[in-house]
């Protein structure tokens, strides 16, 4: 019995490991489609809706057929989202390699303080994506609301950075694996982590669902 036990759970590992890297796949591919700069944005919104549907709540849905139903859905908003994310991060980015271009103690304390700033942006950035997927919010409330959860919840934060960091260096060991898990091993950790972040909060808000979630403090 303990054996059988043993066999499904390594079954199981094994089914949603060939998930993930099936998923990754797509994710490759649809960005090509969108020759990478309209692709890869729509493409990774539609990665993040499936691994949300198959891999999370375990719904037993066509991956393709979503995958691909989610890209045409997500072409033109995810395009806007991700390029206003990335606007405001390369002004920040800017701001750091100005203000470190530059001699004399003021800048040098401005430059610190603008690299804070986009570290706490890229840190915002792990629980948008997420919140992208799962609420429909206005845009600066997905901003708002990440920010606020990223330091609310700062176990969940550092466990979000300290995987990115472990699947970075695994990456770069073994650098065959991109092709399977470059993109959608870290989005599924991310997603995993996040979603025990927004049941915390729905369960305290009295939420279910919470499409209106943008519209509370934490």
């Amino acid at each position: 019995m303990e054996t059988k036990g043993i066999l499904s759970g390594i079954y199981r590992v094994s089914e949603k490991v060939m998930l993930i890297a099936y998923i990754n796949i797509l994710w490759i591919m649809f960005s090509l489609l969108g020759l990478v700069i309209f692709g890869i944005m729509p493409a990774t919104a539609a990665m993040f809706a499936v691994i949300r549907k198959q891999i999370i709540e375990e719904e037993q849905v066509p991956i393709f057929s979503l995958f691909w139903n989610k890209y045409k859905e997500e072409f033109v908003k995810a395009n806007l989202f991700g390029y206003l994310l990335l606007i405001v991060g390369t002004i920040l980015w800017l701001d750091v390699v100005f203000f470190q271009s530059m001699h004399g103690m003021p800048y040098t304390i401005m430059s610190f303080l603008a690299a804070g700033g986009l570290l706490v942006f890229l840190i915002v950035v792990l629980y948008i994506l997420p919140l992208y997927v799962h609420y429909d919010l206005r845009f600066f409330n997905y901003i708002k609301t990440g920010f606020l959860l990223a330091f609310s919840y700062p176990i969940h934060t550092a466990i979000m950075i300290a995987s990115g960091v472990v699947i970075y260096f695994i990456l770069l060991v073994l650098p065959g694996s991109l092709l399977f898990f470059s993109g959608s091993l870290y989005s599924f950790i991310i997603l995993k982590t996040a979603f025990k972040v927004f049941s915390k909060v729905e369960k305290q808000k009295g939420l279910e669902g919470g499409r209106h979630f943008g519209s509370y403090s934490i």
